[in-house]
């Protein structure tokens, strides 16, 4: 049995973020995504108790997105690395993220790989 053929891409690319919501565009073109990886490198967490949540969201349509059970990351606050696997039905995947914190500024990446069908 030979090994299937993996997508990857950086969704969120590596910038210090505020307090607030980040997605990122569709990750997985039509009918593509089956098994997703979700790795966020997280390389610096300033502020006063900042963090960094992190999951997939799924679609038909790529307009209305609801989340993916069991595809958040553990909670970061402060450096360092977590990863998540989920199995989606949709046809496409986002990453949806969010700082919290007072005055916060968390320096953090987000990339997928996508196993398709």
């Amino acid at each position: 049995m030979g090994l299937r053929n993996v997508q990857a891409d950086v969704a969120l690319q590596s910038v210090a973020r505020a307090a607030g919501t980040y997605t990122s565009g569709p990750v997985a073109a039509a009918g593509a995504a089956a098994d997703v990886l979700l790795a966020v490198h997280c390389t610096a967490a300033i502020g006063t108790t900042p963090t960094l949540d992190a999951s997939l969201e799924e679609s038909a349509d790529g307009a209305s997105w609801t989340a993916v059970p069991g595809s958040a990351i553990g909670q970061l606050t402060a450096a360092g690395n977590r990863v998540a696997y989920a199995a989606v039905t949709k046809n496409y995947v986002r990453v949806t993220s969010t700082v919290a914190g007072t005055t916060p500024s968390v320096t953090y990446r987000a990339s997928v790989w996508v196993r398709s069908e």
